[in-house]
């Protein structure tokens, strides 16, 4: 007789019905629950001011560059958190966390529609059937292109991750990245010179700080059953979300991330551009300082759960030094 895979878990009873009204965390049900006093709609939002005859063709493409590539990030956020709410509601677990999960795919789906409605009105067609028209535009597309590509090993091994992870392991990893993006996006909130943008990352910011209640509610509420080995499993997801973000809020890590040679020149170059035209771009040393403040607001939380931050040197972040693998799967949600 074989021997039993070690890396797979035993099949589940997934079904979403008889479903539940329960209420177990009071926290994530607050968290839902502030979702619909917090509703906005992009659609009512002062476009025009993206309006191309605002800007010369490199601030343009630039601008649209920027949205594009946090538009990768947004998407994977569609599809994590809105595989989560299925799986939540296959698992039975509490009302308001499937309920969450579905709220989150939904803010998500109106991050991407800011970046689209941003792009079209810049750049019509940017990036999927823009035709370039100099060097400084073929090298961001090219960039775009490239992440875009790379970007879909991510769908790969987060549908891998739960053949061998339990999903309670899963949901807990999706909070690191809402640490970052709360703070991050707030920065940019300020530092925007133009109202459209000082507006998007209002509503943006509003909707992260949201998410990280909530997913914070969620992993506080499993981390009482974790064994060691599992929350040492939760500080890796830690490390492999700063991975994963790492192109939008630090620069490419090439431990998953496979990019051109000179993406990162040419990714500052644009971000740059974006800058100057009153995109609130924050430079590398901001995004440093901002993303270790944030982790460093939430250490205490986490460290109370038995939950060891991971070391990123890169962010002068001490903590508990995790190896990831080069190709190794990424499980984490933005």
């Amino acid at each position: 007789m074989p021997g039993k895979d070690k890396n797979k878990r035993p099949k589940l009873d997934l079904n979403i019905f008889p479903g539940n009204w329960t209420v177990t965390n009071q926290q994530m049900f607050k968290a839902f629950d502030l979702s619909f006093a917090q509703n906005w709609n992009p659609a009512t939002f002062p476009w025009d001011e993206l309006d191309q005859k605002n800007f010369d063709s490199k601030e343009r493409i630039a601008q649209a560059y920027w949205m594009s590539k946090l538009a990768l990030f947004e998407k994977s956020g569609i599809g994590a958190f809105g595989f989560g709410a299925v799986r939540a509601a296959e698992l039975n677990m509490d009302d308001p966390t499937k309920k969450m999960l579905a709220s989150i795919t939904y803010d998500e789906c109106r991050h991407d529609e800011v970046c689209r409605r941003a792009c079209d009105k810049l750049c019509p067609n940017w990036p999927y059937g823009y035709k370039p028209q100099s060097d400084f535009e073929a090298r961001a597309l090219r960039n775009i292109q490239a992440l875009y590509d790379d970007g879909r090993r991510y769908w790969e091994g987060f549908l891998k991750a739960w053949e061998y992870l339990p999903p309670e392991i899963l949901f807990a990893g999706f909070f690191f990245a809402e640490i970052g993006a709360e703070t991050i996006f707030n920065a940019m909130r300020q530092t925007s010179k133009l109202g459209i943008y000082q507006q998007t990352f209002r509503n943006i910011t509003r909707d992260e700080t949201r998410h990280l209640v909530a997913t914070m509610a969620l992993l506080r509420a499993m981390a009482e059953k974790f064994t060691e080995e599992q929350k040492l499993t939760i500080t890796r997801q830690m490390k492999q979300g700063f991975i994963f973000l790492s192109p939008l809020l630090y620069q490419h890590k090439p431990e998953f991330w496979h990019l051109p040679a000179d993406f990162d020149k040419v990714d500052q170059e644009m971000e740059e551009a974006a800058r100057d035209a009153g995109l609130g771009v924050l430079t590398l040393e901001e995004k440093v300082k901002f993303w270790r403040e944030a982790i460093e607001k939430k250490r205490s939380e986490i460290e109370e759960m038995g939950i060891k931050v991971p070391a990123i040197p890169e962010l002068g972040v001490e903590g508990e030094v995790v190896q990831v693998k080069k190709n190794e799967t990424i499980a984490t949600s933005f």
